[in-house]
């Protein structure tokens, strides 16, 4: 690869590549990342598009807390079950509404574990909601209120974090 294609103006993620200098030489340049300064930004739109709408399913009782993270963690079946040391097909069994209200205390923990979540985060969401007034002094910041909602899913209340506007 010559040195002129593989410069990409990118100063978030840079990196080292070695590439063919203009006097014929090679050697190292630094360069900003292709794909991080044309994907990164949709990769993270879509991540937040899959977030909201498994929330909302696990809102409507559809989905359990288990398939949401694991989606969310992009684990399938068996790498979970790895993870936890729980067999492949009890992890199924923890993916379904129905089977996720037998679930035992300890696989729980395991989900936590597998997750790097408290097991408290089983049955409950946390929402910030983005506050675009950003305070520029002590005196104008606005104080913090959490609420907790009840879904439809009785293991699962949606907690928001929002400032309180006066």
């Amino acid at each position: 690869m010559k040195e002129k294609d593989a410069y990409i103006d990118y100063e978030p993620q840079q990196l080292i590549m070695y590439v063919e200098k203009e006097d014929g030489t090679f050697g190292p340049i630094q360069t900003g990342s292709y794909i991080s300064k044309n994907y990164l930004d949709d990769f993270w739109a879509k991540m937040m598009s899959l977030r909201n709408s498994l929330l909302e399913k696990l809102k409507k009782n559809e989905i359990t807390p288990v398939y949401f993270y694991k989606l969310i963690h992009d684990f399938n079946d068996v790498e979970l079950s790895r993870r936890t040391g729980i067999p492949t097909y009890r992890v199924k069994k923890h993916q379904k509404v129905k089977s996720f209200r037998k679930a035992k205390l300890a696989d729980l923990h395991k989900y936590a574990y597998a997750f790097d979540i408290p097991v408290s985060n089983l049955f409950q969401a946390i929402v910030v909601e983005d506050n675009e007034k950003k305070a520029e002094s002590d005196e104008l910041k606005q104080p913090i209120i959490v609420k907790q909602t009840r879904t439809d899913n009785p293991f699962v209340v949606i907690t928001k974090i929002e400032s309180n506007k006066k």
